[in-house]
């Protein structure tokens, strides 16, 4: 187990020229270009194919995203049009490996907390989900609110680490009110690590890698408060959900 947070990009499959921006659609230029799918809004906003790719991997369904449509077609014209450039053969080449990359779900465990046990690679970690996206604003909210309870309970001025501690039945905590955001990912660490767990693994949670996965999930979902407003409802993804 990694007691050192390793970033979400890191935790991926590497594909081939897959960090290269220069056969970017420049249809896609666009601030109106918008997907419900989190790893193609990344894609959009950095040019970086690799989020594409990534995107394919957990759902094949993204290949009917218009974006991605967009994205395929446009490199196989130009390579219709004679531009055989290694990068372009490269792109459309990991498309098809992005598809034999496909996610096996079972080796990764999600939590009410938002936190997912991943046993996916060489490193076993925790981290967070990016699709469907309820899954990774769970883990915002719920820190969120932690934050939330922090600031009432300092505007309330009671004994804060005694409303802490009945709250979230926290046996021993110690209050830190100069650092908010470190307190709320020590407390969330201390709930997660308490719930009952559906893996085997020994995982645990700790302040530093709650912190750091909260603030990259945030800039996961930056500028997409239409999948919260409309997805965290109405989830067309949910996979408890039969449809």
């Amino acid at each position: 187990m990694s007691e050192k947070y390793i970033k979400f990009e890191s935790q991926q499959n590497h594909y081939i020229d897959s960090d290269k921006e220069n056969y970017f659609p420049p249809t896609l230029t666009s601030p109106n270009c918008f997907s419900r799918h989190i790893l193609i809004n990344k894609f959009l906003s950095t040019k970086k194919p690799y989020y594409l790719f990534w995107a394919i991997e957990r759902d094949v369904n993204v290949l009917m995203d218009p974006f991605a449509v967009e994205a395929i077609t446009y490199w196989t014209n130009l390579i219709n049009d004679s531009q055989n450039d290694e990068n372009l053969f490269n792109n459309l080449n990991n498309i098809g490996k992005s598809l034999t990359n496909s996610r096996n779900n079972s080796n990764f465990y999600h939590y009410d907390t938002g936190f997912v046990h991943s046993y996916d690679g060489k490193t076993e970690l925790i981290t967070f989900e990016v699709h469907p996206p309820r899954r990774c604003f769970r883990v915002i909210d719920n820190f969120n609110y932690i934050l939330n309870f922090l600031n009432d309970a300092l505007s309330s001025k009671n004994n804060v680490e005694k409303l802490i501690k009945k709250k979230f039945k926290l046996d021993n905590f110690d209050f830190n009110p100069a650092d908010l955001k470190m307190t709320a990912a020590g407390i969330i660490s201390h709930v997660h690590n308490n719930i009952k767990k559906i893996d085997s693994g020994n995982l645990i949670l700790s302040s530093n890698i709650a912190l750091n996965i909260y603030d990259q999930a945030k800039e996961f979902t930056h500028n997409l408060n239409y999948i919260v407003d409309t997805f965290r409802t109405v989830d067309y993804w949910d996979p408890d959900k039969k449809r």
